[in-house]
């Protein structure tokens, strides 16, 4: 490779390298590898998956420049079955199995007639939508056994030949998460991928790679890819956590006693009860992880408390799927008490950040604005779209200023963000810090006159009295709020655990709660 901060070998070849080096290093799993059928334990072990998975896939035809759309359940098989088809010199597109069907659809349709390999929980959730996946597929290829004729088994195997895609080849297609609409598709190739691999690699170099780091993140995302290349280049044992329950995590946690835990905000946010828990399930962590969205300090410094490490810390990172990592910040316990919750941190190496206005032209600090950067992460380009300029400022479809001392507070998301009401998220971090019974706040303006609609989730086992409400939501700045209380699960959720809240605003709107 080209860069000293770069993994060693090609998305194809770097798992057989780590292999030859360290392949003892310790590779975990909560569930089984369904779709494979052994168990995977190291880093020799998830190697010796990889190439089964290509000797599949070369049997089943595919070759050379293919695009093959991975559909399978959450599980860190994903990114082995990534690496099989970059083997084969085939584009894979990495998708979400939870994703709404129909616009499951739309995506595989925009990938040209690919081939599209599900395993049995994305073949049965797709059930609805058969007949559009023959016509969308250029051909159905399963992971486990089916009754339809249409749909090749994939249970054959033939020794593959490794024909790897060059450094600025499209290298993996993965999805926007879709909070703001239908989920876009963007392509990185190999070193735009590696660019969000080089600053996990320094951050990993400096920290210590010893520890065993555990993850719970949607396994189709660029950061898991990202994540996984790191561990394979330098020996960090992985913890790969396929379900989020906080029961089961927790058994987990005392069982492998992590040194690093990453998982998303809202994951989080159910997990932040077991900080307090007499068991000390987080006593051996050092770094708590968040790579999403901003975390309430509430949550951070339940985190922090749990642990029983010296020096203890949070990570920030911002960024999305088009851009990599942008900006980032550590918290400690004696950083908490000024941490706030919008500010994410400063410029990552290489990477610049500006705000501008309504005309396109940079703002002056403090001025809000849209948030745009400059990476050398930055994707190739969205399918169906023009590839990017190397060099280009990207928006980021955010709302944020740039304080006097370089660092950013992300306010909004654009199409969320009204001048007259200010920040929505702010507002819901005030709400989130009074009222602890809550899980999740998301607040809905009406754009057409009317009340704000404030969609709560209590935590299990507690209930939230109207009163209280009331009076945090004047004390957030809200004068006319309408309360609609909700189970966690009856939001609408990317697979990264963000509510997709124009689908939330959809479904209020046909509802008759909210004026469109």
């Amino acid at each position: 490779m080209d860069s000293v901060n770069f993994p060693s070998a090609s998305l194809g070849q770097l798992p057989d390298l780590a292999a030859d080096r360290h392949g003892e290093t310790p590779f975990l799993s909560d569930t089984p590898w369904l779709t494979y059928g052994k168990p995977v334990s190291t880093v020799s072990d998830f190697v010796a998956a990889v190439h089964d998975y290509a000797d599949r896939l070369w049997a089943a035809g595919v070759r050379r420049d293919d695009v093959v759309a991975v559909v399978k359940q959450n599980h860190v098989d994903i990114q082995a079955l990534m690496c099989a088809v970059a083997r084969l010199g085939a584009l894979p597109a990495l998708l979400s199995a939870r994703m709404d069907v129909p616009e499951l659809m739309h995506c595989i349709r925009q990938l040209g007639s690919p081939v599209v390999v599900m395993d049995q929980f994305a073949f049965d959730r797709t059930a609805p939508e058969h007949d559009v996946l023959r016509t969308v597929a250029g051909r159905v290829l399963t992971l486990d056994q089916t009754d339809a004729a249409w749909a090749l088994f994939a249970g054959e195997r033939e020794a593959h030949q490794v024909d790897v895609r060059d450094m600025d080849e499209w290298a993996v297609i993965t999805h926007s998460s879709g909070t703001t609409g239908v989920p876009k598709l963007a392509a990185h190739s190999t070193r735009s991928l590696f660019e969000h691999v080089a600053p996990q690699l320094e951050i990993i170099k400096k920290l210590g790679n010893e520890g065993l780091s555990a993850k719970h993140l949607s396994f189709v995302h660029v950061r898991m890819s990202a994540g996984t290349l790191a561990a394979l280049e330098l020996a960090m044992p992985l913890l790969a956590i396929a379900d989020p329950e906080p029961q089961h995590v927790k058994s987990l946690l005392l069982q492998h006693r992590p040194e690093g835990v990453e998982t998303h905000p809202n994951v989080y946010l159910r997990w932040e009860p077991m900080a307090a828990d007499a068991e000390r399930p987080f006593a051996s962590v050092s770094r708590f992880i968040s790579t999403f969205d901003a975390m309430h300090p509430a949550t951070v410094r339940a985190l922090l408390a749990g642990s029983d490490q010296p020096h203890a810390m949070y990570i920030q990172g911002y960024g999305q799927t088009e851009s990599g990592p942008v900006a980032a910040r550590m918290v400690t316990r004696k950083d908490i008490a000024a941490y706030e919750t919008r500010n994410v941190g400063y410029a990552a190496p290489g990477r610049e950040m500006r705000i501008t206005g309504a005309d396109g032209e940079p703002v002056p600090t403090g001025e809000v604005g849209s948030i745009e950067v400059r990476t050398p992460s930055l994707m190739r380009g969205y399918i169906g779209g023009q590839p990017t300029v190397d060099g280009s400022w990207l928006a980021m479809g955010d709302v944020g200023r740039l304080l006097p001392d370089g660092s950013l507070e992300l306010l909004d998301r654009v199409v969320d963000y009204t001048p007259e009401l200010g920040s929505i998220l702010q507002k819901e971090d005030v709400l989130l810090g009074l009222l602890p019974e809550l899980l999740e706040v998301v607040l809905v303006p009406c754009r057409e006159g009317g009340p704000t609609v404030a969609v709560v989730c209590p935590r299990d086992g507690e209930e939230l009295d109207p009163s209280r409400f009331d009076g945090a939501a004047r004390e957030a700045g809200l004068d006319d709020v309408r309360l609609l209380v909700r189970t966690w699960d009856e939001l609408p959720m990317t697979g990264s655990y963000k509510v997709r809240r124009l689908k939330l605003r959809e479904q209020l709107t046909e509802q008759g709660l909210v004026r469109a």
